[in-house]
């Protein structure tokens, strides 16, 4: 494998070998769920994601953190390219195969405009979505990339723009809101803060914080476990942050790492098409009770994904660094913003005045 290519913002980050791995083991986390498997009871891949969200807080609040305006360009052209690219490939498969199979209806187009917009979250209410959404739900995931690229947006506009911005003061008040209102912003800011006080205070290099972060994690852990609905505000942002913080060792990062890390957001975005061909495949052949049928799913998925990996994302970071230029980066951001306005825009539209699925008696009775 070679090496990536120079990006002047690899210096605004230390190395962090095991943040590879923890990517690696979120996305198979999330993966092994939707393929039915059961996990320890406090572990599941909605507290996945909250751990993404911490590292995305810790990394790119990072990198804004020595960032200055006229660097802006480079930022969001970063996010675009390493982001924007395999999404849209996961876009197309996901409706694309949906169109096929199931035709174009409102709801194709509702969730494919909020899914292209970065606006997913925004206007989406479980359970109902789940009888809305094409392929039974198989885009699901889409949501917490609309998390993260309105973070992307909103971040640069708080840190840059103001001269308290990259502050203790500013970010304390803002995690602390985020976690009260239990937003799913509540773990990336954690992740800025975390990110300020290794500024600050260099709080990776103190032996006692890993200890202190264990802690909290195992008794965030068990927060989860024994009262997972009364404490999931709190627990699982902590939990998140802790679990980053206990990782963040600097060191070298191996090229097998790289791998399975770099292979970890093309696994997250598209593993509904091993989980389908497995799925599809047993009930076919009558096999859906067989034992491991999970791990066999998890494995197709990962086969699945290494194509599209060596085909799309490895290619984008071998290559994006001979994209850039600073008026694409300008046009890049301008267009995320104009993206996730329109998507409030019509997606408010949608939603107000437009038909929402019904819930099967059969699911309303479980849930209930």
């Amino acid at each position: 494998m070679q090496d990536f290519p120079y990006n002047p913002e690899a210096e605004k980050n230390i190395s962090y070998p095991w943040f590879d791995w923890l990517r690696f083991g979120l996305a198979s986390v999330v993966v092994l769920g939707h393929a039915g498997f059961q996990f320890a009871p406090f572990l599941t891949g909605e507290l996945a994601v909250d751990v993404f969200f911490a590292l995305s807080g810790w990394l790119i609040g990072g990198i804004l953190l020595r960032t200055e305006f006229s660097e802006l360009p480079r930022f969001f052209f970063n996010r675009a390219t390493r982001i924007w690219i395999p999404y849209g490939l996961a876009l197309i498969l996901l409706y694309g195969i949906a169109a096929l199979r199931e035709g174009i209806n409102f709801f194709w187009v509702k969730y494919l405009v909020m899914d292209a917009t970065f606006t997913h979250q925004l206007f989406t209410f479980f359970p109902v979505a789940k009888f809305e959404m094409p392929l039974d739900g198989s885009g699901n995931q889409f949501w917490s990339l609309a998390v993260e690229e309105q973070f992307y947006l909103l971040a640069p506009l708080v840190m840059l723009f103001s001269p308290w911005g990259k502050t203790l003061a500013v970010w304390l008040p803002i995690s602390a809101v985020m976690v009260l209102i239990e937003s799913h912003a509540g773990p990336i800011t954690l992740g800025v803060l975390a990110a300020i006080l290794q500024r600050d205070y260099g709080i990776v290099g103190r032996n006692w914080v890993p200890v202190l972060a264990l802690v909290l994690a195992m008794a965030s852990a068990l927060a989860l476990s024994l009262d997972r609905a009364n404490s999931q505000w709190l627990s699982g942002p902590v939990f998140a942050v802790t679990v980053v913080v206990f990782l963040a060792l600097p060191g070298r990062r191996s090229k097998i790492a790289q791998f399975f890390g770099g292979l970890s957001f093309p696994l997250y975005l598209n593993h509904w098409l091993g989980l389908a061909f497995v799925t599809g495949t047993a009930k076919h052949l009558g096999l859906l009770e067989l034992p491991g049928l999970s791990f066999i799913a998890y494995f197709t998925a990962v086969f699945f994904t290494i194509p599209l990996y060596w085909l799309v994302d490895h290619q984008v970071m071998q290559r994006r660094n001979e994209w850039y230029t600073r008026t694409l980066g300008w046009r890049l951001g301008q267009v995320a913003y104009i993206l996730v306005i329109t998507g409030i825009i019509i997606g408010y539209a949608l939603y107000q005045f437009g038909p929402h699925g019904v819930v099967p008696e059969e699911f309303q009775a479980i849930s209930q």
